[in-house]
């Protein structure tokens, strides 16, 4: 008999395999491809190449001038940070976590279509779970069923604990997705995440729920709070955007009462845009 674990699984699987249509699936792939470039061959000198590409030792040796040629690194690395706190369980309809994982299934499933190696690093205030980068269907099927049987020690968050363990692991120049509602965070994060993207390509993912942006309360309202279970007292309402700022950052925001379809592909064709500006 199948276990609903394995069930469930397989839904996934194939709710997010009809999401990829083609057009996704190409965004995906401009947006990233071209993340770095690899040493190829050398060739002899032309007229205006650019002098920064000569090979002195190679045009020493052969006493006439030679330049390095580079190829397009075509296999990307992709981690996906993401945040299993307590207060990813709250949802006025739809729960965070699950958003949260079906935002990771899309990726991993993006990323195995392209042949990218992943890596998947599980975090609350300390790191729960962390899967070395390797790439393929069975691995990527592996990454689903390691998620989804995750059941954190701790509901307390640490975005800075994780950033300064993926540094520690991540040496390859990769594109890092924090999959997270960025709520009650450390201290310092902000600035953690500032000195990872000198290295890394640093995308946040921020998940939250529309009663946390605008709730209609009156009078004091006893709240609970699900990193430490503490009830409190209070009449304060937060303010529309009251989140810790990512302006910085070019990160994707998805609300729990909507699809993540369009906002993600918004994020690509954006990106995808802002590349041929550049260019």
């Amino acid at each position: 008999m199948e276990s609903p674990q394995l069930a469930l699984l397989k839904k996934i699987r194939l709710t997010t395999g009809k999401k990829l249509s083609t057009l996704f699936v190409g965004e995906y792939h401009s947006a990233f491809k071209g993340h770095g470039l690899v040493f190829d061959s050398v060739r002899e000198y032309q007229y205006g190449d650019d002098i920064r590409s000569i090979d002195w030792n190679v045009s020493a040796r052969m006493r006439n001038l030679f330049v390095k040629q580079y190829i397009e690194e075509r296999e990307l690395s992709v981690v996906l940070m993401i945040d299993m706190s307590g207060s990813t369980e709250f949802g006025s309809g739809r729960r965070k976590r699950d958003m949260i994982l079906d935002v990771a299934v899309l990726f991993l499933n993006l990323a195995q279509i392209h042949h990218d190696r992943m890596s998947v690093c599980i975090f609350t205030d300390s790191v729960e779970k962390y899967i070395r980068p390797k790439k393929g269907r069975k691995f990527i099927l592996k990454i689903i069923d390691e998620i989804l049987k995750c059941r954190p020690k701790s509901r307390k968050t640490s975005i800075s604990g994780a950033i300064d363990f993926i540094r520690g692991v991540m040496k390859k120049r990769s594109i890092i997705f924090i999959i997270s509602d960025f709520l009650n965070p450390d201290e310092g994060f902000l600035l953690k995440m500032k000195h990872l993207s000198r290295r890394h390509d640093i995308i946040p993912v921020q998940v939250f729920d529309p009663l946390e942006r605008e709730m209609r309360l009156f009078g004091l309202t006893e709240f609970v709070d699900l990193e430490n279970n503490e009830v409190f007292l209070s009449d304060a309402i937060p303010e529309k955007g009251a989140f810790p700022l990512l302006a910085e950052f070019n990160a994707i925001y998805l609300s729990t009462n909507e699809q993540i379809e369009a906002p993600i592909l918004k994020f690509f064709e954006k990106r995808n845009r802002t590349k041929l500006i550049r260019t």
